[in-house]
C-alpha cells in the first residue's frame, strides 16, 4: 500500500511539473510576446519568445541580434487582438513593424503603450523556462534546483539546443547576493554546446562586477594563449529566463573532471565501481570546521587501486568554504584546501592528497623550498611551468582574489604525472582595477605595482614563490616569450594569427549593441557590486579598461622585461 500511496504521489507530482513546464511557454495575461522563430501557422508560442519588459521607467523590447525581424509573431492573452505599428494582430500573427532603433506603438487591453525596440548583437541567445515559470524560488539560495528546458540559438539564430535541463541553479559565493544572478545549469545528456565540447554541466556567469564585460573573457583567452592547460571556454550570449531579456552572460565550461574538460583520471567513479553502496549511502566524517592538520571525509568501505588521481582541488583563503563541501583540509598554516574532485573523497584518498598539498605548502615556505618531511622540491609537487604562468596571470589581472580563492590545482595518476598542475584558471570579473574592497581599494586601483607577491606574514603561496630567484626567472622568460605578447595583442599592437586572443576593442564591438540593452536593464551604479568608479557608459568602462592595460603593461615591461642583450640570445 505504502508503495502504491509513493507511486502515486510520484505520478502526481511529474503531471504538476509537466503542467507547470508547459504554462511556462503559454501567453501569461496581459503580458505581450515577440518571437522570432519561424513556428507553424496556429502553432503554440515558441520558447524562444521575448516579453515585454519596463526598464527605466520605459517600455522595451530586447531582442537577440543575427536574427530577422522580418519574420516576427505576436502573442498574447487577456485581449481577442492588439493594434501593433498600425497594424490590428490576432496572437500568432506575423508582423512587420519591428524595426531596431525605433518606437512602435501598441493598444493592448484598451491601454496605449510607447514600445522601444532594441536588437542585440550578433551573439548567441540561450533561453530558459524554469518548471513553476518563475525565478523567485531559484534566486533566494543556491541550495534549490529546479527542473526546465533550454533552447539555445547560435550566432545566425540556428538552433544549437532544444533539449530538457536537469536542473537551474543559483551560484556563487558574494556574487549570489548581487541583483544580476549567475546560475549553473545541467543539462540533461552531454552535450556540445556552441563547439565547447560534449558536457552536462555549464555555468552562466553574469559579470554583475564588470561593466566592461568582457575581463574573464579577456583573461581566459589570454591563459589559453599562453599555454595554461584547460583554460575553461566561454562565449557571450544573451540570456532570457522565462521569456524576459536577463542579460549578457558569459556561457562557460565548468571547472570539473571530463574528457572536454580536465581530462584526467575520473576518481570518484573508479571508487563508485568498488563499492555496493551509492557514495552518498556513506557518512561524512572528520572536523565539521576548518582546523589545522585536519581533513574530513567520506566513510567509504573500498578504494580503487590506484589513488594517486585524479583530483581536483581549490585553495582558499576564507575558511567558511571547508564548511561547504564534503571532503577538505585545513593545512598546518590554516589554509583551507577543498577538494572539489572526488567530492566524495574517502579517507585514504584524503589522506594522499592532504599530505600532497602540505608537503606543497612546506617546501615553497621553506628557505631552500624543499620540504623538510620528504626532501621534495616545491616543483616536484606541482609543475614549474604552471605555476609560474599562473601567479603571472594573477599579478598581470591585480586578481581581487589571485591569493585568496579560486585558485585550483589538478592531479593526475601518477602513472600521468607524479606532479600537480596550478589550474585551470577561474573567476576575473574582478580584475584590471575595476573593484577593490576599501582597504585593498588603493592597490588593486593603481595599474603600476605588485598585489600578489608581497610578502605578508604567513599567509600566502605566491609571495613565498616570488621570492625565489629561479621562479623569478621564470616569469622573465614567460614575460618575454608569452605574456608581453599577450598584452600587445589586447591592446592593438599586435595580432594573434591563431585567434585564440583579440584585442579589448575586437572584444568590445561585438557586444556592443547588447551591452546597450544590458545596461538599460541593470543601470551602471557604484555599490558593494562595484565600488571602482570606471565610467558611466559603455565607451567610458572600454576606455578605461585599455588604459589600465596599457599602463600595466608599461609597469611590468620594465620590472619583468629581459636586457635587450638577453632577450635576443
Amino acid at each position: 500500500m505504502k508503495k502504491a500511496r509513493w507511486a502515486i504521489g510520484c505520478l502526481l507530482c511529474l503531471l504538476l511539473l509537466l503542467a507547470a513546464s508547459a504554462l511556462a511557454d503559454t501567453p501569461k495575461k496581459n503580458t505581450f510576446y515577440i518571437s522570432l522563430s519561424a513556428v507553424e501557422d496556429g502553432g503554440e508560442m515558441p520558447a524562444d519568445a521575448v516579453m515585454w519588459q519596463r526598464a527605466s521607467n520605459k517600455y522595451y523590447l530586447f531582442l537577440p541580434g543575427g536574427v530577422d525581424l522580418s519574420n516576427a509573431r505576436v502573442w498574447f492573452d487577456g485581449a481577442a487582438t492588439v493594434t501593433f505599428g498600425g497594424e490590428t494582430l490576432k496572437s500568432g500573427d506575423r508582423t512587420t513593424a519591428l524595426k531596431d532603433g525605433e518606437t512602435v506603438r501598441l493598444r493592448f487591453m484598451n491601454k496605449n503603450y510607447n514600445i522601444n525596440v532594441m536588437q542585440g548583437s550578433t551573439i548567441p541567445a540561450l533561453f530558459i523556462s524554469t518548471a513553476t515559470g518563475a525565478m523567485t524560488q531559484i534566486d533566494k539560495t543556491k541550495t534549490y534546483r529546479e527542473e526546465g528546458s533550454l533552447r539555445l540559438l547560435d550566432v545566425g539564430g540556428a538552433l544549437n539546443y532544444d533539449g530538457a535541463l536537469t536542473y537551474i541553479k543559483l551560484r556563487g559565493n558574494t556574487s549570489a547576493k548581487f541583483n544580476k544572478k549567475g546560475y549553473t545549469i545541467k543539462l540533461a545528456q552531454k552535450t556540445d554546446l556552441l563547439g565547447m565540447g560534449k558536457a552536462k554541466k555549464w555555468v552562466l556567469t553574469s559579470n554583475a562586477r564588470d561593466h566592461a564585460l568582457i575581463r574573464n573573457q579577456l583573461t581566459f583567452a589570454m591563459a589559453d594563449y599562453v599555454g595554461l592547460p584547460y583554460t575553461p571556454e566561454c562565449r557571450q550570449v544573451e540570456v532570457y529566463l522565462n521569456h524576459a531579456y536577463n542579460g549578457v552572460y558569459i556561457l562557460q565550461e565548468k571547472v570539473e573532471i571530463g574528457e572536454s574538460r580536465v581530462n584526467i583520471t575520473d576518481l570518484e567513479r573508479a571508487t563508485e565501481l568498488v563499492n555496493d553502496l551509492p557514495l552518498s549511502s556513506y557518512k561524512n566524517l572528520g572536523p565539521k570546521s576548518a582546523t589545522s592538520g585536519h581533513f574530513k571525509y567520506v566513510d567509504i568501505p573500498n578504494d580503487p587501486e590506484d589513488i594517486t588521481g585524479g583530483y581536483l582541488v581549490e585553495f582558499e583563503s576564507w575558511q567558511p568554504r571547508y564548511a561547504d563541501e564534503l571532503s577538505g583540509y585545513t593545512t598546518t598554516r590554516a589554509k583551507v584546501i577543498v577538494v572539489k574532485e572526488p567530492e566524495y573523497a574517502s579517507k585514504a584518498q584524503m589522506e594522499y592528497i592532504s599530505s600532497f598539498m602540505q608537503g606543497y605548502e612546506n617546501a615553497i615556505f621553506a628557505a631552500d623550498g624543499i620540504d623538510p618531511d620528504t626532501g621534495k622540491r616545491y616543483d616536484e609537487f606541482i609543475d614549474f611551468e604552471s605555476l609560474v604562468l599562473k601567479y603571472m596571470l594573477e599579478e598581470i589581472s591585480k586578481n581581487c582574489d589571485g591569493n585568496k580563492s579560486s585558485q585550483y590545482y589538478y592531479k593526475p595518476v601518477d602513472s600521468e604525472s607524479t606532479v600537480a598542475f596550478a589550474g585551470p584558471s577561474w573567476d576575473y570579473d574582478t580584475t584590471f582595477g575595476d573593484y577593490g574592497r576599501e582597504r585593498d581599494s588603493k592597490a588593486l586601483l593603481n595599474p603600476e605595482g605588485f598585489y600578489h607577491n608581497i610578502l605578508n606574514g604567513s599567509r600566502y603561496w605566491w609571495p613565498q614563490l616570488y621570492a625565489k630567484p629561479e621562479f623569478f626567472a621564470g616569469i622573465q622568460t614567460m614575460w618575454t616569450e608569452r605574456y608581453a605578447h599577450a598584452m600587445r595583442i589586447l591592446l592593438g599592437e599586435e595580432t594573434d594569427e591563431s585567434g585564440k586572443i583579440l584585442s579589448i576593442q575586437q572584444y568590445a564591438a561585438a557586444i556592443e549593441k547588447s551591452a546597450a540593452m544590458n545596461f538599460i536593464l541593470w543601470p551602471m551604479k557604484q555599490s558593494s557590486e562595484n565600488i571602482a568608479n570606471c565610467g558611466k557608459t559603455f565607451k567610458a568602462n572600454i576606455e578605461y579598461l585599455t588604459n589600465y592595460v596599457q599602463k600595466r603593461y608599461e609597469f611590468l615591461e620594465k620590472e619583468w622585461g629581459l636586457p635587450a642583450a638577453e632577450a635576443d640570445e
